[in-house]
């Protein structure tokens, strides 16, 4: 399923903006959000958008956005802005944001590549958005593993979440944490391993 919607809608960046959108339809974004969430050239954002708009799967309405400054003085002021957002009335709405979130779901080889990419990762579970599961779950996926660079694990989470089109929930542990935690019953961690969930890495023998 990882490259249906490509070849349905014609390229990767109206793509990862139908996922932005259908994985939020309640919440309106400014074009710089677009263009940053997506990791899309704002001409190439410019056209796909026009794009939607014109199809009116998406509505465009002015507004204000917020801006704060530090300047020797605290300031609060604000500048006008478009904001663009699902039009609920589509009529395909419900078929397309379907077949968008089932195909969101980041493949299992892709997702492996990018964890071993992270280092000593010896424990990885998904759940959550990743088994298109409860989308209140407390976290997305549990990485276990010792000196997890941070750098890796922000391009990681970058990676992730503009695949999805959204943002995950993740729980990063030492393994020490972790297996006094497991040892411990602790509740978090029982309803992770309790619940509907996949073990990309298990080298700890959960």
């Amino acid at each position: 399923m990882e490259n249906v919607l490509e070849k349905l809608f014609e390229s990767m960046p109206k793509v990862r903006i139908l996922r932005l959108f259908m994985q939020n339809p309640e919440h309106l974004f400014t074009f710089n959000e677009i263009t940053e969430r997506s990791r899309i050239k704002p001409s190439t954002a410019k056209k796909e958008l026009q794009k939607l708009l014109k199809v009116g799967l998406i509505k465009k309405r002015a507004g204000k956005i917020r801006l704060e400054s530090k300047g020797g003085r605290y300031a609060v002021h604000s500048k006008k802005a478009d904001f663009f957002g699902v039009n609920t009335d589509f009529d395909f709405l419900r078929e397309l944001k379907e077949l968008v979130v089932k195909s969101s779901v980041t493949s299992r080889q892709k997702l492996l590549r990018y964890l071993r990419g992270l280092g000593n990762v010896k424990l990885a579970v998904i759940t959550g958005i990743f088994l298109n599961s409860d989308p209140t779950s407390r976290t997305d996926m549990l990485i276990v593993g010792d000196k997890i660079p941070k750098r890796k694990l922000d391009r990681f989470l970058i990676k992730i979440e503009t695949e999805l089109g959204r943002s995950i929930q993740y729980t990063l542990m030492d393994i020490d944490e972790f297996k006094y935690r497991l040892g411990m019953y602790d509740r978090f961690l029982r309803d992770i391993i309790e619940y509907p969930h996949e073990k990309l890495i298990n080298k700890l023998g959960i």
